[in-house]
């Protein structure tokens, strides 16, 4: 039971290491405490992300740990304040996602749900993300009726991948979120999502007519 459940918390720690170091984080492992309340440190642009790194078969986000030791089992709850970003391990898509502690307690679909209940989405959370809209059956081409699947519809969305934090916020000082849209695939409105989970901060009214580009949603 030891190993196993250390095993798990190795793979998921190693999977997130190198999908962090992929994106251009340099990663700071702790050198002796072992049950410090973070498993390692991400830095980039002038940040650091304090990290605890989960597996999570059920793609639940659980705020406690388990260990086991000649004294039994032990068991303790996170605090807020003991970290800043779980990197949790989907083993069933092979993928890492990085809600804040702020998504303690919540899960996260790779799946769609069998219900109209409204869920948080796995590709919503590929960078640190301390926001995100929860998604819909209509988004994925789903009649909420008969419950049939536009499965090309389906497949279009899973395909889009959201940028980075760090690009979109260049982006959107670049071009009006209509633009954006069009060169991702999506709408504007999907655009402004990904504006609105990440905190990113986007032109005031009337800065695409004073530059001379037009109204954003005319273009």
């Amino acid at each position: 039971m030891l190993h196993h459940t250390k095993n798990k918390g190795d793979i998921a720690t190693t999977k997130a290491i190198a999908d962090l170091t992929q994106k251009g984080y340099l990663v700071l492992t702790p050198l002796v405490c072992e049950h410090s309340p973070f498993d390692f440190v991400a830095y980039k642009d002038g940040k650091f992300y304090k990290i605890q790194a989960k597996y999570s078969s059920d793609n639940r986000i659980v705020n406690r740990t388990i260990w086991v030791d000649k004294k039994g089992i032990h068991k303790k709850y996170y605090k807020k304040e003991d970290f800043d970003f779980y990197a949790v391990y989907l083993p069933d898509i092979d993928k890492v996602v990085y809600p804040s502690v702020n998504f303690t307690g919540y899960s996260i679909a790779t799946k769609l749900p069998n219900s109209p209940t409204p869920f948080y989405w796995w590709e919503d959370f590929t960078d640190f993300t301390d926001n995100a809209p929860k998604r819909s059956y209509k988004e994925f081409g789903v009649d909420l009726t008969t419950r049939k699947v536009n499965s090309e519809a389906r497949i279009k969305t899973r395909k889009v991948e959201r940028p980075l934090k760090e690009e979109l916020e260049k982006m959107v000082w670049e071009k009006p979120t209509l633009q954006i849209g069009k060169d991702f695939g999506v709408s504007d409105k999907a655009v402004e999502k990904w504006c609105k989970a990440y905190g990113i901060e986007k032109p005031p009214r009337g800065y695409w007519m004073k530059k001379g580009v037009g109204k954003e949603s005319k273009i």
